[in-house]
């Protein structure tokens, strides 16, 4: 069993390297990396996939920099920082126009992964093509803009992403992506369609992203759970072992 610092460990380098795999894969894709300050830009003009992650106490200057390097890229970014390092930088995040967000931004990890449960009855998990994932994600209120570049086929057919599909009836309702690096599995971009919740696909695409990592020998997964999808997660066996404060513009992209 690993120890409670080298979860939270894990928990930041998956956050970073899940950020840093679809920088790889998008034609604008940077990052800009000290100790303990990652910042990554993607050009997709969608808050979430550009900003900065704070993992350790650091000069305030560095984290200026690193917020002012993301800013020359001209997309909406956010700003993560580890709940306890926040007073630490006092005012900073409000100098660059950033709020903090109300809810909560948790890490959490599965460790060890046990083997995933059979999904629901009536939905079937299937490994999904970019294109699958992009009508889902269309259908689901993102522009189509985004959606094409998020699910680039480059990204998709990267050795160390997997992309899942749920479906109901035959038609695809949710997805989610499973993405290797810094030493575990991380689960994003999890989302099932309002009209087909609560019937049990957002838990089966979960399931079938974790299970993505335990097949590749990874005995961690790590994810970073919303306000809706913290319950489903906190059933499966995962818990919190480190929280980010979410800072964004006041009218984030």
């Amino acid at each position: 069993m690993r120890s409670e610092q080298e979860l939270v460990a894990l928990a930041h380098a998956s956050f970073c390297a899940c950020f840093q795999k679809l920088a790889e894969h998008s034609p604008d894709g940077a990052i800009h990396e000290s100790d303990g300050v990652f910042a990554f830009a993607t050009g997709i003009r969608f808050s979430l996939f550009n900003g900065c992650i704070v993992t350790e106490q650091v000069a305030t200057r560095k984290v200026d920099d690193a917020l002012e390097w993301v800013e020359e890229r001209g997309s909406p970014y956010r700003l993560w920082i580890v709940d306890e390092l926040v007073a630490g930088f006092g005012d900073a995040p409000a100098q660059h126009g950033l709020e903090l967000q109300p809810d909560p931004y948790p890490g959490m990890v599965l460790h060890p992964v046990p083997e995933a449960p059979p999904p629901a009855a009536g939905v079937e998990i299937e490994e999904a093509a970019p294109e699958t994932a992009r009508q889902v994600a269309v259908e689901s209120g993102m522009p189509h803009a985004i959606a094409e570049q998020l699910y680039a086929r480059s990204f998709a057919d990267d050795p160390d992403v997997q992309l899942f599909a749920g479906r109901l009836e035959g038609r695809p309702v949710g997805t989610s992506v499973s993405i290797q690096g810094g030493g575990a599995s991380g689960v994003v971009a999890v989302g099932t369609l309002p009209n087909a919740r609560r019937r049990g696909v957002g838990t089966a695409v979960s399931w079938a992203a974790v299970d993505a990592g335990r097949r590749r020998g990874l005995d961690t997964v790590v994810l970073q759970a919303s306000p809706m999808g913290l319950p489903v997660y906190e059933a499966m066996g995962f818990r919190t072992v480190v929280t980010y404060a979410d800072f964004a513009a006041t009218h984030p992209a």
